[in-house]
């Protein structure tokens, strides 16, 4: 049996990739716009702003009423829990300006929409939706693929099992293997 010692920071982007493999595997070509190079890409090109804040500015946490001289915190206005009120962020690395959501949506539709021939065609049925794919089980999909669904399935949920605050009502509170060697997977937190 082999082993591997990781972060869990380094575990979590396995399970991304292999999220991402088994995903590209069954015909869901759209996540290739989840991945963070193009994400972070499209943030930056429709921010609503750049470099310090000030005054006035939109952010993902509010539009920015206040901001202490001392560079310590910032105050915004915004909308939590159907409420408006007001919000004191010590976090000022954490804050992001707003994007043009338009603009951003346009953009990853029309990707979308681009992928579609491709896609069908290496799945050789032109006549599959937007949003169609195969599953995981289809007979044509690739058995790595399932493997890889797997491990992401058995690592999700030891994530799951070490959050205090999880829910039972989520998708990685059970693992539904799909291989039989799939049973052998142990990941440990």
């Amino acid at each position: 049996m082999a082993s591997i010692r990781l972060t869990e920071e380094q575990l979590r982007i396995i399970q991304e990739a292999l999220d991402f493999y088994s995903r590209v595997g069954i015909g869901q070509f759209n996540v290739i716009k989840e991945h963070p190079t193009f994400e972070n890409q499209l943030k930056k090109e429709f921010a609503l702003g750049e470099g310090p804040f000030k005054v006035g500015d939109k952010t993902t946490r509010g539009e920015i009423v206040e901001i202490d001289h001392e560079g310590k915190w910032i105050k915004t206005k915004g909308t939590w829990n159907t409420k408006e009120e007001i919000r004191e962020w010590t976090d000022i690395e954490n804050i992001e300006y707003s994007i043009d959501y338009e603009r951003y949506h346009r953009v990853r539709d029309n990707v979308d929409l681009m992928l579609v021939q491709p896609r069908n065609m290496l799945l050789n049925d032109l006549t599959l939706p937007k949003n169609a794919s195969w599953g995981i089980y289809n007979p044509d999909v690739d058995e790595s693929c399932r493997v890889a669904y797997d491990l992401v399935q058995v690592i999700r949920h030891e994530f799951w099992k070490a959050n205090p605050d999880r829910s039972e009502h989520v998708v990685m509170a059970s693992v539904h293997l799909t291989t039989e060697d799939s049973y052998k997977i142990k990941v440990k937190l």
